[in-house]
């Protein structure tokens, strides 16, 4: 992607997210099926999680612990988590 296409993209991602913020304060929940991203994301970022929990350290940030398989679940959680909050709210 070249720098144009980063902007655009970047423009595009900031003006979702107004949406989304703007709706959040109101209250209003224009697709409320989209939580469901939300919770499949949360429940990705919980079983990586929990796999260093079991393993090391009941306290930790970030996906350091964790193995590369767990690591990329745990991204993919975080990343399906912020996308599912974009759709539901904007």
């Amino acid at each position: 992607m070249g720098p144009v296409g980063k902007i655009a993209t970047a423009v595009l991602l900031a003006l979702v997210a107004v949406s989304a913020l703007v709706n959040i304060m109101r209250g209003h929940v224009p697709h409320p099926l989209a939580f469901i991203v939300v919770l499949v994301g949360f429940a990705l970022f919980l079983i990586a999680k929990l796999s260093v929990v079991a393993r090391k350290k009941w306290v930790s940030f970030g996906s350091g612990l964790m193995g590369s398989g767990m690591a990329n679940l745990y991204r993919v959680g975080y990343w399906l988590m912020v996308v599912g909050v974009l759709v539901t709210f904007a």
